[in-house]
């Protein structure tokens, strides 16, 4: 038998091993990358127009009550539903902890259920690439951002990385403006740079500038909550970064369209924030606020 025959079989050999070693329950939480981005698409749909649910622990709860390879998408929304709760004309988060109790799981299932949520969070932690190390250098910033002004951490986040382009652009490098806001009703210093907006065309703006990424950070905040065009366009009033995307397109915050004069600006938004799973952290902040 040839030496790659050999190797082949060997690792065919080594699968079947593995798979047999796995318990039932491993077997039947083992999940792709398609997957996760399938669920999570779904729970953040589900999540729209009332509070940004965690989809870890959604996926995590799932796992116990289906199988998470064959799960229905309705079924992940009845799950999602589990951690929304309406208390008047508002909505709440509740944690894994509340809903485990009522679904009244043994000890056993709850330790399942958090190995699930450490295994789906290892996907994360594990990259060490520059982008998550730009957005660990911002999130507490962000956080802090949401707790004092009502602009969730994933905005912030994406707005930074969009504008800024992962923190590598003349403005942020020079001036520590990571959000592209220009210098009309400021006292503090400003910055002159060469712009492109509408299809290429290139204008020379007048922009902000700072001591510091946090000091620009809290200024976004205070910036969006000053302009009276947000609150209009319904940026404090929603809950999810979904809406808070489309109302900052819709407040006129970016010119950005593409070839066709569409305006682009949430896709922009809302693709890098499910890219990196940014809306955990919105999650996490909002089931605290809470």
């Amino acid at each position: 038998m040839k030496p790659l025959k050999l190797v082949f079989f060997a690792m065919i050999a080594i699968m079947i091993f593995v798979l047999w070693k796995m318990s039932p329950t491993e077997q039947k939480t083992f999940i792709t990358n398609d997957r996760m981005k399938e669920i999570q698409s779904i729970v953040d749909d589900a999540s729209k127009g009332k509070v940004q649910a965690n989809w870890q622990n959604v996926a995590a709860i799932a796992a116990i009550e289906y199988n998470i390879d064959t799960v229905e998408p309705y079924n992940i929304e009845q799950t999602t539903n589990l951690f929304i709760e309406k208390e008047g004309n508002k909505y709440k988060l509740k944690n894994i902890e509340e809903v485990m109790d009522t679904l009244k799981y043994t000890d056993e299932q709850k330790s399942q259920v958090k190995s699930y949520i450490t295994y789906l969070d290892s996907f994360k932690k594990g990259n060490k690439s520059n982008q998550y190390e730009f957005i660990a250098e911002i999130e507490s910033a962000a956080v802090d951002n949401y707790k004092e002004y009502g602009i969730l951490p994933s905005i912030t986040i994406a707005q930074a990385i969009l504008e800024s382009e992962w923190g590598k652009s003349g403005l942020s490098q020079k001036y520590n403006n990571l959000f592209g806001i220009k210098g009309h009703n400021w006292d503090g210093a400003v910055a002159s740079m060469d712009t492109t907006e509408f299809h290429n065309q290139k204008t020379k703006s007048y922009f902000r500038a700072y001591n510091s990424i946090d000091e620009s950070i809290d200024d976004h905040g205070a910036f969006l909550k000053e302009n009276q065009r947000y609150e209009k366009h319904g940026l404090f009033e929603a809950n999810t970064y979904m809406e808070q995307a489309q109302a900052l397109e819709d407040a006129g915050y970016s010119t950005a369209e593409n070839e066709k004069g569409e305006k682009i600006y949430s896709k922009m938004l809302t693709d890098i924030i499910q890219q990196y799973q940014l809306q955990l952290i919105d999650s996490n902040v909002t089931s605290d606020k809470l």
